[in-house]
């Protein structure tokens, strides 16, 4: 049997008189003899020091055996904790994160009352209220080690407290606060909650609330009144179909309903999901759980790619009195350094092969780029003309077998995100905004927000630029962002990876 022991393990001593105990392996040393263990049931003393091979003889002996699973292991997702819970579990994080990694000193006694004492001096300094003592640390450290040194571990134990989200068992006395009105016929004393009214919740949830009308859970509840606890339905005179309601008092009410719903139907997500589809939760209502900077190692390392069609009307160059469309900007950025790196402005629709130029553009020379615009720059007011280890783009253009001539040839990653899901290309697609906000106020055949509507103005007749006039104004605005918005912050959860130095 494989007795090597780890940190984290479990040890059940076996009792003759039948007091077993269990013990968690806490620290072992790197020579693989001293280990520090904590009985993981106690409600006070502290760890103790044992040899790696007393532990590992009194298995082999039946004196003791490891546990396979443990009973404070459990799955925790954040956004299944309540506000209060992740406050309490962060707050007391703070307060032994910086002295629990001190190991082994954190074990020995005279250490230990030592780092305790700097954690109440440093938590207390400036405190008139609310003070912490030594008590308090020392208990939340024995929680931290007996329920294995983890972070959500430090968790409140909610779950053991009362009888909240506890479906109770009816019986003949009303249950909850008594109405004030008992004593009116038409309220009443009120009725238990049965297993059949639970029932008639359920499907009243799924057939007039969990659906895409999106009603209010009082207007479910209205129907579901209508339509379940009536006593009969006549027609008056003109044909109207209408619900005689039984009493108040034999009916559920509102607060009740609203009560069940919390306990027994409180999932956000399926809620959200039944009402507004899943597409529109991943797009709007999911959990954050990253940024678009997480797999980006380094300037280069991953571009992503998009385009709008412009809020803006052109003419032709060859005469201007032709009004031609709405051109398209492809806009190509870094993710890493949020650095515009290539641009293309096209009457052609979103296809290849306008990505085609902005990616072409991304790995040109924009010093003779913007030249053949009448713009004078230094190579080191953009100095982008390179290709990157990965493109981020949609499911159009860079969908196809146009594009797998980049990946053998260049060596170039292509990514796609997934449909309807803009937001994993959140850079690229929030720069548009960017654009627009700076072209509205100066350029003449912008569109507003009332464009088409009865009496608005035709936006189209004050067209005036052309398609080299407005590129010229996009990469001005694009010289101002990479070298006046430079990013001089760099989020700090970006690290190299292992293999990638």
């Amino acid at each position: 049997m494989n007795n090597n022991l780890f940190v984290n393990d479990l040890i059940e001593w076996i009792d003759e008189s039948g007091n077993n105990f269990v013990e968690r392996i806490l620290w072992i040393d790197e020579a693989y003899i001293i280990a520090f263990t904590i009985d993981i049931n106690i409600k006070t003393g502290f760890p103790v020091s044992k040899k790696v091979s007393d532990i590992q003889e009194a298995i082999n002996e039946d004196r003791a055996l490891k546990l396979r699973t443990d009973p404070w292991a459990r799955i925790v997702r954040d956004e299944d904790l309540s506000a209060k819970e992740k406050e309490i579990r962060d707050k007391y994080w703070d307060i032994i994160s910086s002295i629990v990694i001190q190991e082994p000193s954190i074990y020995y006694r005279d250490k230990r009352g030592l780092l305790i004492k700097q954690v109440i001096e440093k938590y207390n300094n400036n405190r008139n209220e609310g003070k912490l003592v030594e008590r308090s640390v020392y208990q939340i450290i024995r929680r931290y080690w007996q329920r294995g040194k983890d972070k959500n571990s430090l968790l409140p134990d909610y779950a053991n407290s009362g009888g909240k989200g506890k479906i109770r068992a009816s019986g003949e006395k009303k249950r909850g606060r008594p109405r004030k009105y008992a004593y009116e016929p038409d309220i009443g004393v009120g009725i238990n909650i049965t297993d059949e009214d639970k029932k008639i919740f359920r499907l009243a949830v799924t057939k007039f609330y969990h659906n895409q009308k999106e009603n209010f859970l009082t207007t479910a509840y209205d129907l579901m009144i209508k339509n379940y606890y009536s006593e009969e339905t006549i027609y008056d005179e003109n044909g109207v179909k209408k619900h005689i309601l039984i009493s108040p008092d034999k009916r559920p009410t509102l607060t009740q309903f609203k009560y069940w719903y919390d306990v027994e139907q409180g999932d956000i997500r399926k809620k959200i999901i039944s009402r507004k589809g899943a597409k529109k939760y991943a797009l709007e209502h999911r959990a954050i759980t990253g940024n678009s900077t997480m797999e980006s190692i380094g300037p280069g390392s991953r571009y992503q790619i998009d385009a709008t069609i412009a809020d803006v009307y052109l003419v032709s160059a060859y005469n201007r009195n032709w009004i031609v469309g709405r051109p398209v900007i492809y806009v190509v950025i870094d993710v890493f350094s949020r650095m515009i790196t290539g641009v293309y402005v096209g009457f052609e629709g979103p296809s290849w092969i306008g990505a085609m130029m902005a990616l072409a553009n991304a790995a040109s020379d924009k010093v003779a780029f913007c030249k053949e615009y009448g713009i004078e720059i230094t190579e080191d007011e953009w100095a982008c003309h390179h290709i990157p280890d990965a493109i981020l783009g949609d499911r159009g253009e860079l969908a196809g077998m146009a594009v797998e001539t980049l990946i053998p040839n260049l060596g170039i990653r292509i990514e796609n995100a997934a449909p309807y899901r803009a937001d994993w290309k959140g850079l690229v697609e929030r720069h548009f905004g960017i654009i627009h906000g700076h072209i509205k106020p100066f350029v003449p055949g912008y569109i507003d927000k009332d464009f088409r509507e009865r009496g608005a103005r035709d936006y189209r007749l004050d067209s005036k630029l052309d398609i080299e006039q407005f590129t010229e104004i996009i990469i001005k605005i694009i010289l101002y962002h990479n070298n006046e918005n430079y990013l001089d912050n760099y989020p700090s959860s970006v690290s190299l990876r292992e293999g990638d130095c």
